[in-house]
């Protein structure tokens, strides 16, 4: 016999709810998008326990104060004690807030910041010991704060207190009526000053009830934290019947939004968000496996442009309320990068890197043996087509059969012109499959070496390849699309990138974008050119190329900001729906960017892990497009008013920071009405000016959506640029005196110059009288030392002939001398006696070698020859002889050898020994002449 425990009894209870629940409630895993903010974002706690919105600004109760954001920018304030802040609620443009031992208002002032206003001082008894403020519930002129314990009642600047002598769980005001749940009593409302139990609420006494709000037409829904959701209405109460009501007991309902007609959000302590779609009674599941990053809601609240705000335990978080896209993967399942989706027999399959998956009403698997890279799915009747990295396969019942041993199928397209006829581009190059009946055969096209990417028909006949990396080639094949006739590449075009092409048919125009451009094939002139018609149609999204089937509408763009718009005709920009990134996270496939349009309602963005489905029809339904609001204004970091009218000095910086509602799909352009352009600028939200010019300035803000409509009303700020000081009536009086003195110290100065340079012209006149004179004295010994000289020449060339004439002289004489010795020798014998002979031959000789005549001549030679002798004896020292010098003396008178004979009383042969002997004491070589060398010396 079997037995059952009880943990066997509960197993099964919770089996069965879970498929009555999936059959009878249709568990949806449509789920919309998670916008998370974490504590990285908004710089501030962790935990936050309150939230609320009003007129586009979200206000948050977080551990470390008040949390504004805008928009765009996040802002903390804190309270004077640095205390958590618990509650919070907008009334008459207040912000009410509640925390420990204080509660009051914060208001904005002139420069948006927000200023804290404490009630506390308004108490009668001034005090609030040990109590914190949980809920804040204006009530017509009143203002009710509730803590654990005690109500406090704010009107006309007076605030009292009442005590109900009960712990409060939660309050809800309806029908001007203010509701509080009282632990092991029930539900009261607040009567005046005092407590009336609502009839019927006891049966409550002993629940713990964490959300009360209205519901229906005069109804309460009553939740409670582990025993589910009650309605309430005329003294009765049901339970709430809805499968999701048993799923609530179990994680602990702690919070509940309700969008009246539409949907209740129900927030949880340890699963975090049900929705329940109160039309068809569906339901999903929003928690920290698909989307929330904290699975504790603390607090919750609808926004007036349909986002769901949720408070976490950790952090902040947005979904928006009827949006017309979801995840095919809501779980997040690690599934990789999706490249393909198809959809066959209500199943969707999707192509990843890392294999093949199938969703359908159990969820999303893995198809066994397809592990691997998957590049392409293709429709073929019954079955889908696959282009995987190992093979192209066949898959049928969800089983895997190789058609083709042809791997790395990128793409798997009909031949236009042939039934059953596919062609293929894979890592070989291309293929042509055929299918007869159910089988498949495969033939691969020669010629085609190269992986090919991309294939688009520019003719039945002829093809364009996209190289998987570099390049595009334009191919003609033959009839029976096996052989190639001619193969072109077209990559070379100087316009083109080669590593970057991208292939399209554009209303049967082959277009290329690379380099961020659009390029065109003309087929008359054969070749590539710019594609001007398609520039002036995208208009300023130009720079966008489409990830979607070109064939199909709509058109699916990706911007160079990856932002995705869809068109539905491509001349149509007022179809335009614009997706900005942040609604799939930034997380297409990059390189692989695409979209898959199912018809005109779904089209499919393809993400890493995930596929976004988007209902184009619904997303087109724009929200009021608002004017952007201003936030703050700064000069040099100083607040000013952000109304306008301040001024400002051109060399001050002027910061600007405006904001349009979250998620809206628009952007923010302004201009300056000194901006002779006028042209409309881009902001990101936060602008910076400098050097602005001295003038009244007027900023113009609006907003502009994807489709180029702008808000009805623009935003204006306008400031004053204040000219410097010195171009106001100071500065002028101030010019003028300094004017004035510039000039009086200017005449002083040139009086003093011209005094100066008065004394500097007769300085220099006397100078240059005295250096007239000095040169005058200059000329006239210039020329009394030329006169010494030429007489001083003169006086040598006279002595000099006087020289010459001696030595010829005494040459004469010699000569004379030397004949009469000779004649008187020839007559020795004949005339007188030997001794009177030999008498008469020395006084001859005594004459003939006269020493007295060549001192004479020594002198002379002196006087014009002054250092011939110092000089030639400092070249040769200890070498010559007084005779040698005579010689030397000779030769420098450019005497011949005859002209010397007589003058030395030797022989010419005996001159002539005597120069060959000087040339050797000279040193002199065969080649130096002796009387040029004794000339040259001076």
């Amino acid at each position: 016999m079997l037995k059952y425990s009880g943990y066997n009894s509960y197993l099964l209870k919770f089996i069965f709810l879970y498929l009555f629940v999936s059959i009878r409630a249709g568990y949806s895993q449509k789920l919309p998008p998670v916008h998370n903010f974490s504590i990285k974002d908004y710089k501030a706690g962790n935990q936050n326990w309150g939230i609320t919105e009003s007129d586009g600004y979200l206000y948050v109760a977080n551990n470390e104060g008040l949390l504004e954001f805008d928009g765009l920018a996040w802002r903390l304030y804190t309270l004077p004690n640095k205390t958590i802040i618990r509650s919070v609620v907008v009334h008459d443009s207040k912000i009410y807030t509640g925390s420990y031992e204080e509660f009051g208002y914060w208001e904005k002032s002139d420069t948006g910041e927000l200023v804290y206003t404490s009630l506390v001082p308004t108490l009668e008894d001034n005090e609030i010991e040990t109590e914190a403020i949980w809920g804040i519930f204006p009530l017509e002129d009143r203002v009710i704060f509730k803590s654990f314990a005690k109500i406090y009642i704010y009107k006309n600047n007076k605030t009292i207190t009442l005590n109900p002598k009960a712990t409060l769980n939660v309050g809800v005001l309806m029908n001007n009526t203010f509701y509080v749940s009282m632990s092991g009593k029930g539900i009261f409302t607040l009567k005046g000053e005092s407590f009336e139990l609502v009839k019927g609420t006891d049966k409550f006494k002993n629940y713990k009830i964490r959300a009360i709000l209205p519901y229906g037409e005069d109804e309460l829904m009553i939740g409670t934290s582990l025993n589910g959701c009650f309605v309430f209405k005329e003294g009765e109460f049901k339970k709430w019947e809805h499968p999701v009501n048993e799923i609530l007991k179990e994680h602990q309902l702690n919070t509940i939004s309700y969008n009246k007609g539409s949907k209740l959000f129900f927030g949880t302590i340890k699963n975090g968000l049900y929705v329940v779609d109160e039309e068809d009674g569906s339901y999903y599941n929003l928690n920290i496996d698909n989307g929330l990053q904290n699975n504790t809601i603390l607090a919750s609240t609808i926004s007036k442009d349909n986002l769901l705000w949720l408070a976490l335990d950790n952090g902040v978080s947005a979904t928006p309320i009827n949006y017309p896209a979801y995840y095919l993967n809501p779980s997040k399942q690690n599934i990789g990068a999706v490249y393909d989706v198809v959809s066959l027999n209500n199943k969707t399959y999707l192509a990843t890197n890392t294999g093949i998956y199938k969703i359908d009403e159990r969820g999303i698997n893995f198809i066994k043996g397809s592990q691997g890279h998957t590049w392409d799915l293709f429709v073929c009747d019954d079955e889908v087509i696959c282009g995987h990295n190992l093979a192209t396969y066949s898959i049928q019942n969800d089983r895997l059969t190789t058609i083709s041993h042809r791997n790395g199928g990128y793409t798997f397209i009909p031949v236009p012109t042939v039934a059953n006829t596919f062609i293929q581009g894979n890592y070989g190059g291309i293929s042509i499959f055929t299918k007869k009946g159910r089988i498949w055969t495969s033939l691969r096209i020669r010629d085609i070496n190269f992986p090919v990417k991309q294939i688009v028909f520019e003719q039945p006949h002829i093809i364009w390849l996209a190289h998987a990396y570099k390049g595009v080639y334009r191919v003609q094949l033959s009839a029976d699309y096996l052989t190639v006739k001619s193969i072109e590449a077209y990559h070379n075009n100087t316009l083109l990138n080669p590593y970057d092409i991208r292939l399209y048919k554009i209303e049967n125009d082959i277009a290329f974008f690379s380099k961020g451009q659009w390029f065109v094939f003309n087929s008359i002139e054969k070749k590539i050119e710019p594609f001007v018609s398609l520039n002036n149609i995208l208009g300023p999204y130009n720079s966008a190329f489409p990830i979607s089937d070109t064939n199909k509408s709509p058109y699916v763009f990706k911007d160079k900001d990856d932002n995705i718009f869809l068109r539905n005709k491509l001349q149509d920009s007022t179809s335009q729906v614009f997706i900005p990134n942040r609604y799939y996270n930034n997380l297409l496939v990059n390189k692989y960017e695409k979209a898959i349009v199912i018809n005109d309602s779904l089209t499919y963005i393809l993400l890493y892990n995930n596929v976004l489905a988007i209902n184009q029809k619904k997303i087109n339904k724009q929200l009021n497009v608002h004017p952007p609001r201003i936030e703050r204004v700064f000069v040099n970091k100083t607040p000013q008013s952000i109304k306008g009218d301040f001024s400002l000095k051109s060399k001050d910086t002027l910061s600007v920071e405006v904001s349009i509602p979250f998620l809206s799909n628009n952007s923010i352009v302004y201009k300056l009405s000194q901006d002779a352009s006028k042209t409309w600028k881009p902001s990101n939200g936060k602008m910076e000016f400098y050097n602005l010019p001295y003038r009244n300035i007027e900023m113009q803000l609006k907003t502009l959506t994807a489709s180029s409509n702008s808000s009805n009303n623009d935003t204006k700020l306008s400031f004053y640029v204040k000219p410097p000081w010195y171009m106001g009536f100071y500065g002028v009086l101030a010019f003028i005196c300094v004017l004035l003195i510039t000039l009086y110290i200017i005449s002083t100065i040139n009086n003093y110059v011209l005094i100066k340079h008065k004394k500097y012209l007769d300085d220099q006149f006397l100078h240059e009288q005295e250096l007239l004179r000095k040169e005058e004295a200059l000329n006239h010994e210039k020329k009394l030392n030329e006169f010494q000289k030429k007489q001083h020449v003169r006086e040598l060339n006279a002595k000099t002939k006087e020289l010459a004439n001696t030595a010829m002289a005494m040459t004469k004489k010699n000569e004379l001398l030397l004949s009469l010795k000779n004649d008187l020798l020839f007559f020795k014998n004949e005339v007188i006696s030997k001794h009177e002979f030999n008498k008469l031959i020395k006084t001859l000789d005594k004459n003939i070698d006269n020493v007295k005549d060549w001192e004479v001549f020594e002198s002379n030679f002196n006087q014009i020859h002054e250092s011939f002798f110092k000089t030639l004896l400092e070249k040769h020292p200890d070498v010559l002889t007084p005779k040698d010098l005579r010689l030397c003396a000779y030769l420098k008178l450019n005497l011949s050898t005859k002209e010397i004979s007589p003058l030395m009383s030797i022989s010419p042969r005996g001159v002539e020994i005597h120069r060959y002997r000087l040339r050797k004491k000279l040193n002199l070589s065969t080649n130096q002449n002796l009387n040029e060398y004794l000339m040259n010396i001076s």
